[in-house]
């Protein structure tokens, strides 16, 4: 017993003093390097160690936390200069978790929430999941089980329709710490009837969709299609130009009368007196 107790120890030292070295290593590696980008990954990754470090005092608790933050928005502010999406939805990230150890859950949510959208933007599938359960677990936190409900749901929607096995057992995690909490009806229990519940829905959206799509296609199809009274009005005025036109081109008929015979020799006469 005293053995396996002993071993115990030496791993946790060991896996402290690797972190140590980690951390003198990456900083030093700063040091060195004068690439913004890989700066702002060094960055990163003294973050992820000050985020992953654990210890009971509470006050080097605090400080890398602190660190953690710090670090993080030294990172961000090169992945804000060139645009890299992807490195600020991973710093959004650690500041949530930096907040959250803190217990801090307003700035917390803010941050995951900007996670949150900037991973839908790109459309990563992966992204989306990870800041939704993320969120969950915030509104866990502070008690807020019908919205972290909610996220857990759409996140193991996304992780099944993208086949994301990996993250959709995390997605079960916080559904059962979540399940700790409140009670929820079978249809709703991702381990029992949840799948089914979320195959019906997807089934009424689609068909909500196909719905709109129709009517927007009539709509659009009305618009193009000239009403009757626009129709009579321009045959109207098309019959219209064309009597003007026929008027116009008709030769105007002159009516001459040929003088009688009579006329004439009187005529004749009246000339020679």
């Amino acid at each position: 017993m005293k053995k396996l107790v002993l071993l115990s120890a030496y791993l946790l030292l060991f896996t402290l003093a690797s972190k140590a070295d980690t951390l003198d290593s990456l900083k030093q590696q700063l040091q060195l390097t004068t690439d913004d980008v890989a700066k702002a990954g060094i960055y990163t990754q003294i973050a992820n160690c000050y985020l992953l470090k654990n210890s009971a005092n509470n006050y080097i608790k605090r400080i890398s936390q602190e660190n953690a933050i710090n670090y993080t928005m030294l990172a961000m502010k090169t992945y804000y200069k060139y645009s890299d999406t992807t490195g600020m939805v991973y710093s959004y990230t650690n500041l949530s978790k930096a907040y959250r150890a803190q217990k801090k859950y307003t700035q917390a949510k803010w941050f995951i929430l900007q996670a949150n959208t900037l991973s839908r933007r790109q459309k990563s599938a992966p992204a989306i999941v990870s800041s939704l359960v993320d969120l969950a677990a915030i509104k866990i936190d502070i008690k807020d089980y019908k919205l972290a409900q909610r996220d857990l749901k759409e996140a193991h929607r996304i992780a099944l329709k993208n086949k994301l096995a990996s993250q959709d057992s995390a997605v079960k995690n916080t559904f059962s710490r979540l399940y700790t909490f409140i009670q929820v009806a079978p249809a709703e229990n991702v381990f029992q009837g949840l799948d089914e519940s979320i195959k019906k829905e997807d089934l009424i959206i689609a068909e909500q969709q196909k719905k709109l799509a129709a009517l927007a296609a009539l709509k659009a199809a009305k618009k193009q299609q000239p009403s009757k009274k626009k129709l009579l009005t321009v045959a109207n005025a098309v019959q219209k130009k064309k009597s003007v036109e026929h008027l116009r081109l008709t030769a105007p008929t002159l009516l001459w009368e040929t003088p009688s015979s009579k006329t004439n020799t009187d005529s004749l006469k009246t000339v020679t007196l």
